[in-house]
């Protein structure tokens, strides 16, 4: 992670290099931005770029949200300050797109809410940006199909859990261990995964959940996200999957 030995200003500042992504970014008066990004070699972490609202500044173009770059910091005591940029990968199709525009910068909200700060996670890290390859690539099609841009997102999401530690039980009933009968379960968040009928009686923050929910799911976490394009989902499961996606984030993050 370090370029070297090199100091800058005093002997406690040094240069350091991350692969980064840029996940948001945070006006600080009037010419300064702190941004949010998430580095292969320290997880999340908060950056500032001084005087990167000046007209023509060189930066602010290579850290706009939703970019792959190589970021140098000089860095001492708390936050760091940017010296340079190379971005490795825009994302343009993705940045051109409304549709996958909108998915994306969702999952970047859930990325930041789950996410603690300065923690190495390189798995972690190369899912979001396997999750960006694929969905950049489907923006990129002539023939695009939009539904893939939910299944990505809802893969991602239940993938990331998964790497956190929050993996959703999905063959057998997260209380009882009992057999899942088919049509007639239930999702609970706080149990972390599927419930049986029985079991779903004792719970009152339940979702219905569909057997091809359930089937989706179970495939996610058992593949890689450029496989995950392959699935077929009707609008319905994809709204239940929604929902459930949705309840077990807030459950997490609250």
């Amino acid at each position: 992670m370090r370029l070297d030995s090199r100091f800058h200003g005093n002997d406690k500042d040094m240069e350091y290099k991350y692969n980064a992504i840029v996940l948001n970014k945070i006006d600080t008066g009037e010419t300064d931005r702190v941004y949010v990004v998430y580095t292969r070699e320290a997880g999340r972490i908060l950056a500032r770029a001084i005087g990167v609202k000046k007209p023509n500044a060189k930066l602010a173009g290579n850290l706009e949200s939703i970019t792959q770059c190589e970021i140098f910091l000089v860095k001492g005591k708390g936050r760091g300050n940017i010296t340079g940029v190379i971005p490795t990968e825009n994302f343009l199709a993705i940045k051109k797109d409304v549709d996958a525009l909108e998915k994306v910068f969702g999952v970047m909200k859930i990325f930041n809410r789950l996410m603690t700060q300065e923690e190495k996670d390189e798995k972690t890290f190369q899912l979001l940006l396997d999750y960006l390859l694929v969905m950049e690539k489907e923006a990129g099609e002539k023939e695009k199909d939009i539904l893939k841009f939910d299944v990505y997102t809802l893969g991602f999401i239940f993938k990331l859990l998964q790497n956190l530690g929050y993996k959703q039980e999905v063959k057998k009933c997260a209380v009882c261990s009992g057999k899942l009968v088919s049509g007639e379960n239930y999702f609970s968040a706080q149990m972390g995964g599927i419930i049986c009928p029985n079991c779903s009686k004792q719970e009152t923050k339940k979702i219905k959940i569909n057997d091809e929910a359930v089937k989706f799911i179970r495939i996610v976490l058992e593949n890689k996200m450029e496989n995950l394009g392959k699935i077929k989902l009707e609008k319905k499961n994809l709204n239940n999957l929604k929902i459930i996606a949705n309840e077990v984030v807030r459950w997490i993050a609250n």
